[in-house]
């Protein structure tokens, strides 16, 4: 493994030595030590030798994971000089061709605690290392990097099937199962052999959208086909399938995700597509008694979808669900979209949770069937590609499973997207250390393409070179690099705004008390008034300000553009939210110090709740201070935010300003009203008690002025369209607002979209109320 040959010629070698699964430390010709390393540490581990030399007992010992082994004497040269070798070497007197297969990185030479060279090996290709303290060169001779196992997916794999497989993972001996009419092969990571066994009896009744499971609490693998409620198991011993399904219509459940759970012994499936209709049911198979169910869920609503990823922890009590694609209603037909929101399933109480949003990507993409649950608990791996195209490509991400955020990382698969004749699932092999990516394509022959691919863990984030560059796929490429676009762009503008700001006057936009005057006992916090669109002149540097959206989920910009919600912690996003949203609806005077205390840190003793606020908020305008000038102020024993509008712009800040205009609003007005509302109602993914009747009260204001609205602006059917769509944001059953668009609708020649309108209200109401609605859709289209 390593030889050392000091400047008199005396070897220090550590061997391996295969046979004996031994390692044997020599000096010279003698054997100073022989020891072992725990194999599955020796086989998944990197283990850390440590050669020391002390030059004044004229001693060398050797370390294994820190560990002392042994240590003996030695002769050293004077000045001290080492060749060192690692695997073969052809140095005359010392050559040696005999090495074991081994993994080698970061070698290191220390003087005491001073690094002198470091050579991590992270070279993707070439015949020589790099020290990163000196610049020092290794020579390399037959590399085998293993950087590049870290970063391109290997094909190991692939096979054409008649018919429709499906596919199954072993997760306890790492193997993939292929399920087909005929044979079963099994592909082993471990072992890394390939083996097909024919069928005793043929499954020739394996339809479109059959999916195989391998439960790794009993060892049994599962085919099942959702729309029958049937569920087969292998049997290994007669090599057939304890299952036939009899001829059925296309399948309504295509893409549809599955996990198992220790718990109740139960194989639970969510999601799906079929017959125009997105999922949103969880069904539930219970193993033991083979009896098969739905379940009544709780807690938040799961948006139907399919083209989600789902998976779930070691025992399968709780499941992810992340992103996917579907609409609120379920109809393909009613407003599609993507989704990214990442939901918790938990098998006890049968309730989903909603963890988070990740933000809207500039390119719309969807997942592959299976999130892999990292062995920390707290991040995931998944695949994700673009939907609009069929020479498509899978990119790897990892996500968290606490904060919004997620990154590419190696390079991407080639993957023949054609929604329901292609599937793809990752998988992850603990012991062999690899991810495992399969895609499945079904031709119009009904030939089924199945490829497997393997990617060495941990993966390593993508590294864009002007060399990789023709190779990444434009969606990807564009992931990868559009935050330095970004950068680029912002400059640029920056510099011609700049040149464009000496010839036009900056506009001057009123205010309500900018300035706080702490003598008055009534002022407001700087607001922006509304201007008539007419009327306004072009900012130069409006979109330089920083942005804060309380209307819809909350979200926070930078000044620059960039997405910082993630920034705020639960805590710091309540911190913001009470003394911004007191400040801003009280007039400027804030919330008053003990109010806080109690709201946040009721627990606490009064200077425990001072040290809190104080470390906190310091955390918070480090945050604040990226979107432009802002402090926390505190005047007669009350907090208050107090910023400057012409840098940062606040949608609730807007929203007070047209409440304190005359009603009913003119048009510009109201046309600013809608652009405010049509994120959403105010908060409507926070949940805090002190919050309640503020979104209570803002939702009252908003109805009001868009009810004077509609009766204001009734022969504009256009406009009436986006009121009533904005009533529907606060209150989804809101009669009213559904005869305004049907009938607004009806008048433009839209009778289709008034009667998809109508029917969506209907489930809306049905889903709320638990009855029917009792009113037909001439009482809400303006027919007689």
């Amino acid at each position: 493994m390593l030889r050392l040959i000091t400047a008199n010629n005396q070897n220090i070698d550590l061997v391996y030595n295969q046979k004996e699964r031994t390692f044997n430390f020599l000096i010279g010709e003698s054997i100073s030590q022989v020891f072992t390393v725990d194999s599955l540490d020796l086989f998944g581990k990197w283990t850390h030798f440590t050669i020391r030399f002390d030059l004044q007992q004229n001693e060398v010992a050797l370390l294994v994971n820190n560990r002392p082994i042994c240590n003996g004497p030695v002769r050293f040269s004077v000045p001290l000089c080492f060749r060192v070798f690692f695997g073969a070497n052809s140095y005359e007197g010392f050559q040696t061709v005999d090495i074991p297969p081994m993994n080698l990185r970061n070698v290191v030479v220390k003087e005491g605690e001073q690094t002198r060279f470091n050579w991590p090996l992270s070279e993707n290709t070439g015949n020589v290392a790099i020290d990163l303290v000196e610049g020092k060169k290794a020579t390399v001779k037959n590399p085998n990097w293993i950087g590049p196992r870290h970063r391109n997916w290997n094909l190991v794999y692939t096979r054409e099937i008649n018919g429709n497989p499906s596919i199954a993972f072993n997760r306890n001996d790492e193997i993939v199962y292929i399920v087909s009419a005929d044979s079963l092969y099994a592909i082993s990571f471990k072992s890394e052999q390939q083996d097909a066994v024919k069928l005793s009896q043929r499954l020739d009744s394996l339809m479109p959208g059959n999916q195989s499971v391998y439960n790794p609490f009993n060892n049994r693998l599962y085919n099942f086909y959702i729309d029958q409620k049937r569920v087969g198991v292998y049997d290994p011993a007669t090599r057939r399938w304890e299952v036939s399904y009899p001829p059925d219509p296309l399948t309504v459940y295509w893409q549809a995700n599955k996990f198992i759970s220790r718990k109740d012994s139960s194989l639970y499936i969510l999601c799906g597509y079929g017959q125009l209709q997105y999922k949103n049911t969880v069904q539930r198979y219970h193993i033991p008694d083979h009896k098969w169910d739905s379940i009544i869920t709780t807690g938040e609503r799961l948006t139907p979808r399919y083209l989600a990823a789902v998976g779930a922890n070691a025992d399968g009590d709780t499941a992810f669900v992340l992103g996917g694609y579907g609409s609120n209603s379920g109809n393909q037909v009613v407003n599609p979209r993507h989704y990214y929101d990442l939901l918790a399933y938990h098998v006890k109480d049968h309730s989903f949770s909603n963890i988070y949003h990740l933000p809207e990507p500039s390119t719309q993409f969807c997942f592959a069937n299976s999130l892999v649950i990292d062995p920390d608990g707290r991040h995931y791996y998944a695949l994700i590609f673009p939907d609009d195209k069929f020479n498509t490509s899978l990119q790897l991400i990892q996500g968290s499973l606490e904060e919004p955020q997620y990154a590419p990382l190696a390079g991407t698969i080639p993957y023949s997207f054609h929604d329901i004749k292609s599937f793809a699932d990752l998988y992850y092999c603990k012991d062999s250390k690899k991810l495992v990516a399969i895609t499945l394509y079904t031709s119009k022959d009904n030939i089924t393409e199945v490829k497997v691919y393997t990617l060495e863990f941990p993966p390593d984030v993508m590294v864009v070179t002007n060399a990789g560059l023709p190779g990444l796929p434009g969606w990807y490429y564009f992931l990868a690099v559009v935050p330095l676009m970004i950068l680029m762009i912002a400059f640029f503008l920056r510099r011609r705004r700049r040149k464009q700001a000496k010839q036009v006057p900056a506009p001057v936009l009123p205010v309500i008390n900018s300035v706080h005057d702490a003598a008055s006992e009534e002022q407001a916090v700087a607001l922006p008034v509304a201007v008539p669109e007419e009327e306004a002149l072009p900012d130069p540097e409006a979109e330089k300000r920083g942005n804060v959206w309380c209307f819809g989920p909350f979200e926070v910009q930078d000044k620059e553009g960039q997405d910082i919600t993630r920034f705020f912690t639960p805590l710091l996003k309540e911190l913001f939210l009470l003394i911004a949203i007191n400040t801003i609806r009280s007039g400027g005077k804030g919330i008053a110090s003990d109010k806080l205390y109690a709201t946040l840190w009721r627990d606490k003793s009064n200077k425990e709740a001072q040290n809190n606020r104080s470390v906190n908020m310091v955390k918070l305008k480090a945050i604040l201070d990226k979107l432009g000038t802002c402090a926390f102020v505190k005047e007669a024993d009350r907090w208050s935010l107090q910023y400057d509008p012409a840098e940062i712009d606040m949608d609730l800040a807007s929203f007070q300003v047209l409440l304190q205009l005359p009603r009913p609003l003119q048009q510009p007005s109201l046309r600013g009203l809608l652009k405010i509302l049509h994120r959403g109602s105010f908060l409507p993914d926070t949940n805090y008690t002190w919050l309640e009747d503020i979104q209570s009260e803002i939702s009252t204001q908003a109805l009001d002025i868009l009810t004077e609205a509609a009766v204001q602006f009734k022969a504009d059917p256009e406009l009436l369209i986006e009121i009533a769509d904005s009533i529907f944001l606060f209150d989804p059953v809101n009669e009213e607002a559904l005869r305004l668009k049907c009938s607004s609708l009806i008048a433009l020649g839209r009778h289709s979209l008034a009667r998809t309108t109508f029917n969506k209200f209907l489930k809306e109401y049905q889903h709320m109320y638990g009855e029917d609605f009792p009113y037909p859709f001439n009482a809400f289209s303006g027919d007689k």
